[in-house]
Parts: structure tokens; C-alpha cells; sequence
């Protein structure tokens, strides 16, 4: 089986120090090498790329095969990892891709970890008068909903029936903001839940991702 990898884990071996990269990567094996019509398995593939992180501003597209990066020539996953551990941040370098039969040279500078990359604890929080009840996305969490790489937010992990009616929100829904802030420990949730709540209002508005990919919800303030 091929070696799969997503660079922000490395935050939760204690890597967080290093550049944040934003890209995720696989291994190549003889089988991949063959169906691509290489002489032999070089390389490592990208899997996807964060958006607006460093790895998609310099131009890495999923399904390119880094042949070199930060000068090192790349054959296998392991040396990759190598590699990107001593990358920090600011740091700018170059890379080699294989894209569609031709290389290309790319230029990436690496930028710092943001805060909803760095969840590796796990943490929750109950909205009582909602039925709510939400989580940190830990990599175990991500791994249970089924939630796709590159991904960050709240996510909500179960939904009181007897409190929930009229909520358009689903257990293993993901949300990104709370009215227009970004959003990714519960906390953050429940406090602008009481804030509005304080204030008279009537409902907050979050951008939600689920299984039909992103939408817009209003959540009943009781």
C-alpha cells in the first residue's frame, strides 16, 4: 500500500515549529509508476493542496509528482519528510514537479501555522438549549466523520431530537464560522451563542460544510 501523509500532522508530533506547507502527499509504488507510463516509481504524488496556504499560492496542483524540493532530490516519501521537518517559516525554496509528462519549477515560501491546524487535544462542549453538542477536529475525529483533508471548524457530533427541531444541522456537520468569525474549538461556538443571546438576539448565522459541501445556517437563539 502506498505511505499517505498530511503535512499539518507533523503539529501534533511537535513539529509545529516548522513552516506550514499545506499539502497533502502520497508515496509512489511500482503499480502507480506503471499506470502513469514511468520507468520506475520516483517521486512522491500530491494528494491535495489547502487553499490559500503556501503549497497552492506557488502553484503545487493535485496529482503533481515532486521530483525536488528545498534542493534535495526527491525519490521517496521518507525523504520528503525529512525535508519538509527543517523547513521553517518564511523560508523560501524551490521545487521540482512532473505535471502531465513535462517539469516545472515551482517557488513557495512557507508560512506559519494558523491555530486550526494545530488541534491535536481532544475537547467538547453541549449548547443545551440548542441539543448541540460539539468537538475539536482531532485527526481521530476527522478519521470517524468521514471529514475530508484540509478541512477545519467545530464539528457537531450529536443533535438532541427534542431540542433540535428546525435546525437545519446534522450530526457530522462542520462549522467554519459563527457569524462570519472563523471558528475551531467549541468554546468558540457556546461563547458566541451566549454573547448573542445577551444581546437580544434572535439568531446566529454559520457557514456550515456537510455532505452537499458548503451552505449557510441559522441557528434559533432561545
Amino acid at each position: 500500500m502506498p505511505v499517505v501523509v498530511a503535512f499539518f500532522s507533523f503539529a501534533s508530533a511537535g513539529a509545529a515549529e516548522s513552516g506550514f506547507i499545506g499539502m497533502q502527499v502520497q508515496g509512489m509504488s511500482p503499480a502507480i509508476a506503471e499506470a502513469l507510463g514511468l520507468s520506475r516509481a520516483r517521486g512522491v504524488m500530491v494528494r491535495d493542496v489547502a487553499l490559500g496556504g503556501p503549497a497552492d499560492k506557488a502553484g503545487f496542483r493535485r496529482g503533481d509528482i515532486i521530483l525536488s524540493f528545498a534542493g534535495k532530490d526527491i525519490e521517496t516519501f521518507e525523504q520528503l519528510v525529512e525535508v519538509v521537518r527543517t523547513i521553517k517559516a518564511g523560508q523560501e525554496l524551490t521545487a521540482t514537479v512532473r505535471r502531465r509528462g513535462k517539469q516545472a519549477k515551482l517557488a513557495l515560501k512557507a508560512g506559519k501555522w494558523l491555530q486550526p491546524w494545530l488541534i491535536s487535544k481532544g475537547s467538547f462542549t453541549t449548547i443545551p438549549e440548542t441539543g448541540l453538542t460539539l468537538s475539536a477536529l482531532t485527526q481521530k475525529v476527522r478519521e470517524r466523520f468521514g471529514l475530508r483533508w484540509g478541512s477545519t471548524g467545530v464539528v457537531i457530533t450529536l443533535v438532541d431530537p427534542n431540542k433540535a427541531e428546525g435546525i437545519d444541522l446534522r450530526r457530522g456537520d462542520l462549522i467554519l464560522q459563527v457569524n462570519q468569525e472563523d471558528v475551531w474549538k467549541p468554546k468558540q461556538v457556546a461563547a458566541k451563542y451566549r454573547q448573542a443571546k445577551g444581546n437580544g438576539k434572535k439568531f446566529l448565522i454559520l457557514l456550515v460544510e456537510g455532505v452537499n459541501g458548503f451552505r449557510f445556517s441559522l441557528l434559533k437563539v432561545k
